[in-house]
């Protein structure tokens, strides 16, 4: 809820402020403290569009390898620069959370201990004798991360949070009262006990995993890697939204009865040169004027382009620029980038 816009849970978000948010970047674009308030939601989310995103390029990109050329990468980058620094940029870097990432890459492998547990994973419960040394090493994120990794609940004070991974110390997960376990929706605490089943290997880790800061980071990393396969075709659907959403319902009446009366006129005029016979020389076709009623833009062959890709880059409407001395650009993509040109920098100097 909110109105925030750069939250994707804001109920104010509009589809132009959603690609914007991805055209910009997850990472940066919504703030730390908001993709953690609501990090099992946010987790799943990134999921989902890595799921989404590797199915549309494994379509329209069939030669691309995504595992290996696209996500693979974006790892070991990821991972190479949170064990430096204990975050990545649009996280907060906490160098007591870089060995978390090496952790993450154990989960993925699927290694396991004798009872069921991760081995290696975590913090060692070996080195501290009571609950309250271990209350007194370990900062109160990084036994809640923990606690949350486990299945277990994760409120109450620094103490509780210590007493209660302590309990893990000698005695297994199955073997721990229900009441110490994190609840679930549908279901009762007996049924929040992690399974301790290997999973595949992959990409998504799961989702009590998936709750610490690190795993949220690498899936977004993930997901940023993925979108900037698709950057071209992001960009084109928010600059034809933004052109959308700047016309008046009767400029988009207009254009729908364009698009039908073109498409009409088109098709007379393709039917009229069939019944004329098609079968003049070529010399003669090049000698007949070229039949263009609403001024479209000629193509590379010398022929006015389609009239759909006409209205699609919104070539029909005329943007003027008083710096250029009311210069006026034939669609908006133009006049965007005559902003570059040299005319409009030397306008911009004389103006101060």
């Amino acid at each position: 809820g909110g109105g925030d816009n750069n939250n994707l849970a804001s109920s104010n978000l509009s589809y132009l402020d959603f690609l914007s948010i991805l055209s910009k970047g997850l990472n940066t674009s919504i703030p730390e403290a908001g993709k953690l308030r609501d990090r099992r939601k946010y987790a799943r989310f990134l999921r989902e569009l890595e799921k989404y995103l590797t199915g549309f390029l494994r379509r329209t990109s069939p030669f691309l390898n995504v595992s290996s050329e696209v996500i693979a990468p974006a790892i070991a980058s990821f991972v190479k620069e949170w064990a430096a620094k204990g975050g990545v940029a649009g996280w907060e870097c906490r160098q007591a959370e870089a060995s978390m990432v090496l952790e993450s890459k154990k989960v993925e492998g699927g290694e396991q201990s004798a009872n069921g547990n991760d081995a290696g994973i975590g913090i060692d419960l070996s080195k501290f004798a009571t609950s309250a040394d271990l209350e007194k090493a370990i900062s109160g994120d990084e036994l809640k991360s923990e606690l949350a990794r486990l299945g277990l609940k994760c409120g109450g004070t620094v103490s509780d949070r210590a007493a209660r991974l302590f309990l893990t110390k000698d005695t297994p997960l199955e073997k721990l009262p229900a009441k110490v376990f994190a609840k679930k929706k549908g279901g009762g605490a007996k049924n929040a006990v992690p399974s301790t089943k290997k999973e595949t290997p992959g990409s998504e880790l799961t989702e009590v995993v998936a709750v610490r800061r690190v795993d949220i980071a690498r899936l977004e990393s993930i997901v940023s890697s993925l979108l900037d396969q698709v950057r071209p075709t992001l960009d084109g659907t928010r600059r034809r939204v933004e052109r959308r959403t700047t016309q008046t319902e009767n400029e988009r009446d207009q254009e729908i009865d364009e698009e039908i009366n073109g498409a009409q006129m088109d098709e007379g005029n393709t039917s009229k040169n069939k019944t004329q016979g098609g079968s003049d020389d070529e010399d003669d076709e090049d000698d007949t004027p070229i039949y263009n009623p609403k001024n479209v833009p000629l193509g590379w062959d010398g022929k006015p382009i389609p009239y759909w890709l006409f209205k699609l880059h919104g070539l029909n409407h005329f943007y003027p620029c008083e710096i250029c001395g009311n210069e006026a650009y034939r669609g908006r993509r133009n006049f965007e980038k005559h902003f570059t040109e040299s005319r409009h920098a030397y306008g911009m100097r004389c103006l101060g």
